[in-house]
């Protein structure tokens, strides 16, 4: 049965596995070792090897991809098992996989596909060059563009988590410079996302017309749980809505803050996080009158559900 004020939002990366409750789901792990079988049989005979405490890949990118991507579904599923489904999903950033998998519009192995051609066609097409991303809070729009200006700074703000809470990209050396200054001006925190990628930005462009041959090719189908669009904030409502979301994903700048307000705004008040941290949960704090956040293994445990954690 679907719970109708409940929301699945599924992150970009795992950033640790300090707040990983799954430990005391048996019945996650096996729905996690039976996903990770099939990624390395399809995508990566390594992530065999994988293991949250000695060998968890966080420096690795594309790894840190499949893990991010394999999490979410296996936790999506625990939950499906559970018998909860929510009313509308949404994936941050690079969580359009996991959420478009869950939603019905794509295979588990289509996911894996799209997350590798995506990854190989951006190293292809930045071949030698220097970018990273990183995280400010306590800035405005205003305070950054004005200091990126006065220091001649070429990156991009890619994500408004909230009015003071902004991802950027660039190149490397440009961010290094950004969040030396932002901390001088008095930011609260300010540090690199530790992605040599630029995420969200047009230096992609040329690696989304590469990914596009293999998305519009794919067996795409129309979701059979809404996804709200992070670049948008509408539902894609069919399969060619999502493939365009795909592509357009890895080169468009998207809005969390305006994701989470569109979500809460049709009534829905709940959300939980299909990862093993809590990053999003910590971007909430900041947006008023946008719900709460609950522990997705609080719902399969405890018997009073929607209690906040």
């Amino acid at each position: 049965m679907a719970e109708d004020t409940l929301a699945f939002v599924f992150p970009a990366f795992i950033a640790d596995y300090r707040d990983d409750p799954s430990g005391n789901m048996p019945e996650f792990r096996q729905i996690f070792l039976d996903y990770l079988g099939v990624a390395a049989s399809v995508a990566d005979p390594a992530l065999l090897s994988f293991h949250a405490v000695s060998n968890p890949f966080l420096e690795d990118e594309l790894r840190n991809q499949y893990l991010t991507y394999i999490y979410g579904c296996s936790c999506a599923e625990t939950l499906r098992r559970s018998g909860i489904i929510p009313s509308v999903i949404a994936g941050y950033s690079m969580g359009i996989y996991a959420a478009l998998y869950f939603s019905g519009s794509v295979s588990f192995e289509t996911g894996l596909l799209f997350i590798t051609t995506a990854y190989e066609a951006i190293r292809a097409s930045l071949p030698n060059k220097h970018y990273g991303m990183c995280g400010v809070i306590g800035l405005s729009d205003k305070d950054i563009r004005e200091l990126a200006g006065r220091n001649n700074l070429d990156l991009m703000i890619v994500n408004r988590n909230n009015d003071y809470s902004f991802i950027l990209a660039g190149n490397s050396f440009h961010i290094n410079v950004f969040l030396l200054k932002a901390r001088e001006e008095g930011a609260l925190h300010a540090r690199s996302l530790g992605v040599t990628i630029p995420y969200h930005t047009n230096l992609l462009s040329e690696a989304a017309r590469e990914l596009s041959k293999t998305v519009y090719t794919a067996d795409v189908r129309s979701p059979k749980i809404p996804v709200i669009s992070v670049l948008r904030q509408d539902s894609i409502g069919d399969a060619e809505r999502a493939r365009t979301e795909v592509v357009k994903n890895i080169f468009n700048p998207f809005n969390w803050l305006e994701t989470q307000q569109q979500i809460f705004n049709s009534g829905i008040h709940i959300f939980t996080e299909c990862g093993p941290s809590l990053a999003l949960k910590k971007n909430s704090k900041f947006i008023p009158g946008t719900g709460k956040f609950v522990s997705w293994d609080s719902l399969v445990s405890d018997d009073a559900r929607f209690a906040s954690t």
